[in-house]
């Protein structure tokens, strides 16, 4: 009987010590809630919460962001470089493989400080939209690519002003150094698409219709 007893409160007492360990890691996993790309959302966030370290759930969730979309910066601005024969184009499309690698370099080395792997390669759907990006020639080529740079960087402005608050002080750094760089970007991402004379009314809006957000609106 007594033995008995003894194994009831072993027992009890490992329910207990999985509870608490369940509950911290909860409250690190809050609910996210930086801006982020939708058509990578849920795998992002997938990622993010299964990582057993020690970061919120925004803080996570922005690393993992921030990765694939540095990493979609280069991978497109790549193609350009290839693909356009406008010189203002292709200069930009240098100046996103140069600022937007050191800057996945530098994530990266902050992920592995923290124990978590980054994503090795991108979401489908983006994949997608690079071969078909790999299609266009031209104006069409130019004018695409532009207006995708211009949503993508209005859209990281957001995500890096958010992480830019957060009590991680690695990740604030890292934010507020490469912040001020997005916003470089985004105004001479402008500039070009006012002189190739894109309309932009809706901050990007996809004239070829092969960018993840317009492919998803049409199912």
């Amino acid at each position: 009987m007594k033995a008995k007893n003894t194994l009831i409160i072993l027992l009890i007492g490992v329910a207990g010590l999985q509870a608490c360990q369940n509950g911290d890691r909860n409250n690190r996993d809050t609910a996210a809630t930086i801006p982020s790309d939708s058509t990578s959302d849920t795998t992002s966030r997938a990622q993010a919460y299964t990582a057993d370290v020690d970061l919120k759930g925004d803080e996570k969730s922005f690393i993992i962001n921030a990765a694939t979309g540095g990493m979609m910066e280069v991978e497109a601005a790549k193609i350009a470089i290839q693909k356009s024969s406008n010189a203002a184009v292709k200069n930009f499309a240098s100046l996103m493989v140069k600022d937007h690698t050191k800057a996945n370099t530098d994530l990266g080395k902050i992920a592995k400080s923290k124990g978590l792997a980054l994503p090795a390669s991108l979401p489908e759907d983006q994949m997608e939209h690079l071969s078909k990006m790999k299609a266009l020639t031209g104006r069409p080529f130019d004018t695409h690519y532009i207006q995708m740079m211009l949503t993508d960087h209005a859209k990281t402005e957001a995500l890096f002003g958010e992480a830019a608050k957060f009590s991680n002080a690695d990740l604030k750094n890292f934010a507020l150094n490469t912040l001020p760089i997005i916003q470089t970007h985004h105004k001479k991402a402008i500039e070009i698409g006012t002189s190739l004379n894109i309309t932009n009314a809706n901050n990007g809006d996809d004239n070829s219709n092969i960018s993840p957000d317009a492919s998803s609106q049409k199912h």
